[in-house]
């Protein structure tokens, strides 16, 4: 029909729309695009368990559509694929609705290399919000309240407390939109980790 009507047009076929080329054929992909736009944002306002939570519900809800259950109970977190009952051809199948629903593209061999729903839910989230690594000073402040959990006790007195309080006090004080004075400021800003970590001891009297 397309080689018919492609060196002038037909007033037969143009009066039928199913006849006209490539009409509808966008709609599935701008759906699955919507589709995956719309878990993007979801994943964006939620809390880290939050997400692990929508991801694990979209792969059981889909392994369970695939494989015909009418619900994911039978879809077990921690069981594999395999033992829930998939084969190549189901795998592709499952392979194909979680990239239109995430709009990523994943292997054919996504339920061998993820081989349960918790793995794969893991490696969803992996793509699509990963983690944001720490900024170096939060890292120090976590290996500093370690460190002072390892202490005894006693060796943790006032004078420790109060340096502490002081220094959250004094920082805290601070408006937000002012940057610190530059020799504290920048020092923090160009120090090395090492460097940081004796700043931050200076700063609780440690030597």
């Amino acid at each position: 029909m397309p080689s018919f009507t492609a060196l002038r047009p037909s007033r037969l076929f143009t009066e039928i729309p199913e006849a006209q080329p490539g009409q509808g054929e966008d709609a599935p992909a701008r759906e699955d695009r919507g589709a995956a736009t719309a878990l993007r944002e979801r994943l964006a306002a939620a809390s880290g368990p939050e997400r692990d939570r929508i991801l694990l519900d979209l792969v059981r809800g889909t392994a369970a559509a695939v494989l015909g259950h009418a619900t994911p109970a039978a879809i077990r977190p921690s069981r594999g694929f395999l033992e829930l009952g998939f084969d190549s051809l189901t795998a592709v199948e499952l392979r194909n609705r979680l990239t239109a629903e995430t709009g990523i593209g994943l292997p054919a061999t996504l339920v061998f290399d993820h081989p349960t729903p918790n793995a794969l839910a893991g490696h969803l989230r992996a793509e699509l919000a990963p983690e944001q690594p720490a900024l170096p000073i939060v890292a120090e402040i976590e290996r500093l309240d370690q460190l002072l959990g390892g202490l005894p006790g006693d060796q943790v007195d006032d004078a420790v407390i109060g340096r502490l309080e002081d220094l959250v006090a004094r920082w805290r004080g601070r408006p937000a939109a002012v940057a610190p004075a530059p020799a504290g400021g920048q020092e923090l800003e160009s120090a090395s980790r090492e460097e940081l970590f004796d700043i931050i001891q200076r700063e609780f009297g440690k030597s």
